[in-house]
């Protein structure tokens, strides 16, 4: 006879399996589809490159790099009706330098400059791969207020799925080196879900983590601006490579070891020239956490913020994206998050097939007779245990 400790032991684990298998199958459509374009979010701007020539460049040595006067210079030169709100450094040596800006119809493009030779090496339309694919992800291309948090909320359902999935895998430590068995496909594909569900363990709370920090600041729990800067004077200008270049250097005065990333011209008169970067010793940042601004018109400093002055919910704000996408590293931390998202992708799509296999073989069993196949989900536990 079974003891009443099994037994109670059992239907907690039963329960367990109820919400692992409702998380995974439910919401199963949606949440790969968010898996599945977030981890090509993490690569998307590798597939820009690769979808547009003008973005390759022979990649040579940092030092070699033009000024960010010489980019402005070739950007204006080529599109002088160009309304140009925003220059970013290449994102690999082997990436051309970018600028953004506004035609006068208001159409927006992009133009790819060659960063060693400060050449145009073309234009290209707003949408690309990785504007499509971050919205997308991002949002569902649905308004912001809505989409945000729609798709944030999913974090609860990861950390749901994962703490469900270890509760009912008895000695889950054990399966890390565990051999899938072959017997058959239900079985195959069950080890294997069951293997890289723990491969994947530790990227599931950096990403619902980050997910619910999303999610936070969606519901407005933003973290505080790095400051105002100061207001430029109001007078038109025409702000050439040469200016440009003597605010860069001032600016590596003002915070020495900054490594400029991005340059956001003014617009308008009564903007502010700003250059965002990163500066040694600082990780974990998003560019814009380290800046100076300067009034165009006189070249005075106007305002100026280092990372390392950050607090720790600005810090926490900067940290997200990095940790979320993986871009902390460069390629290499991206690729990493990129296999693992795909291994995440596909535990979301093969958590269903196995869930179907395990219905028909039921619904097989039961056909034949009430002796011949066991419930599904108790064949699950007991392989599982």
């Amino acid at each position: 006879m079974a003891r009443p400790g099994n037994k109670n032991g059992k239907k907690k684990s039963r329960l367990w399996f109820d919400i692992h298998s409702w998380v995974g199958l439910k919401l199963s459509l949606f949440v790969s589809f968010i898996l599945i374009t977030g981890t090509l979010a993490v690569i998307s701007n590798e597939l820009d490159w690769l979808a547009n020539g003008s973005m390759r460049v022979m990649p040579q040595a940092q030092s070699e790099r033009v000024s960010w006067g010489t980019l402005y210079e070739a950007a204006r030169a080529d599109y002088p009706d160009m309304r140009l709100s925003y220059f970013t450094g290449p994102l690999d040596p082997w990436f051309a330098a970018g600028a953004y800006g506004q035609m006068p119809d208001g159409e927006r493009r992009l133009i790819d400059i060659n960063p060693y030779t400060g050449e145009v090496t073309g234009d290209r339309g707003w949408m690309s791969f990785q504007r499509f694919l971050r919205n997308t992800h991002r949002h569902l291309m649905l308004p912001v207020k809505w989409g945000v948090p729609l798709v944030s909320a999913l974090s609860f359902l990861l950390i749901a799925s994962m703490i469900s999935g270890l509760i009912v895998y008895k000695k889950f430590w054990r399966g890390f080196l565990k051999q899938p068995r072959t017997r058959d496909a239900r079985t195959l594909n069950g080890d294997l879900h069951r293997l890289v569900a723990l491969w994947t363990l530790w990227f599931v709370p950096v990403i619902a983590l980050t997910g619910l920090f999303y999610l936070a600041e969606s519901l407005g729990w933003r973290a505080p601006s790095f400051g105002e800067t100061g207001k430029a004077r109001e007078v038109e200008i025409t702000l050439t490579g040469e200016m440009i270049d003597e605010m860069a250097a001032r600016a590596e005065e003002v915070q020495p070891g900054l490594d400029i990333s991005v340059m956001l011209p003014p617009t308008r008169p009564g903007q502010p020239l700003v250059f965002q970067g990163y500066t040694d010793g600082t990780w974990l940042v998003r560019a814009r956490a380290s800046y100076v601004a300067f009034d165009p018109a006189t070249g005075a400093v106007l305002g100026t913020h280092r990372s390392r002055d950050a607090g720790l919910h600005q810090r926490i704000a900067e940290m997200a994206d990095p940790l979320h996408f993986g871009t902390f590293g460069g390629i290499w931390t991206k690729l990493i998050w990129f296999v693992f998202g795909a291994a995440l992708s596909a535990l979301s799509v093969t958590g269903v097939v196995i869930y179907g296999q395990r219905m028909v073989r039921s619904a097989m069993g039961t056909a034949k007779g009430t002796g011949a196949a066991p419930p599904a989900g108790r064949r699950q536990l007991e392989a599982a245990e």
